[in-house]
């Protein structure tokens, strides 16, 4: 869930993906590797063609891939961070990753057309909210996704009256 910081009258929107929780994602990516040793390499299969090698196979790329989604996370999680500074007049929106590079883009207000929510239904549990910016060039940048309604829709009301002042 992203963090509102007010800072010299600029308002932040940061969510971070701390070397912290990057290291629990690795941590947690060697625990299915088990699988495969305990049930592939292990054993020492002399036959491939039966039922229980397959059933191992199965389970150990199923176990092998949850592996790779793990380290993926741990990887590909984005960092992000948006600023209204009031003062210079500026948005500023930024990401990176360990495998992304630092991206940040510096718009005035003028060229920001719209703030909004965007509502994420998921199948399961409840809804999540980020704010939206709409740039005049067609253009959109979101925040993270916040959990509590209220929080997002007083921080998209922050927002506007930064953006109207």
């Amino acid at each position: 869930m992203p963090t509102v910081k007010h800072q010299n009258g600029a308002l932040a929107i940061e969510e971070n993906m701390t070397w912290g929780r990057r290291s629990l994602f690795i941590f947690l990516g060697f625990f299915p590797l088990l699988a495969p040793y305990e049930l592939l390499l292990r054993p020492g299969w002399t036959s491939f063609a039966n039922l229980p090698f397959l059933f191992s196979l199965g389970i150990s790329l199923g176990a092998t891939m949850l592996s790779a989604f793990l380290f993926f996370i741990a990887f590909a999680g984005l960092s992000t961070l948006m600023v209204f500074d009031p003062h210079a007049s500026t948005f500023t929106f930024r990401h990176h990753a360990p495998i992304v590079p630092l991206q940040r883009e510096l718009l005035s207000f003028d060229s920001i057309q719209a703030v909004d929510l965007d509502k994420h239904d998921w199948s399961d549990g409840e809804p999540t909210y980020s704010i939206r910016v709409h740039i005049e060039d067609g253009r959109t940048f979101k925040s993270s996704s916040f959990t509590s309604l209220e929080q997002a829709t007083s921080t998209c009301r922050q927002v506007e009256e930064l953006l109207n002042s």
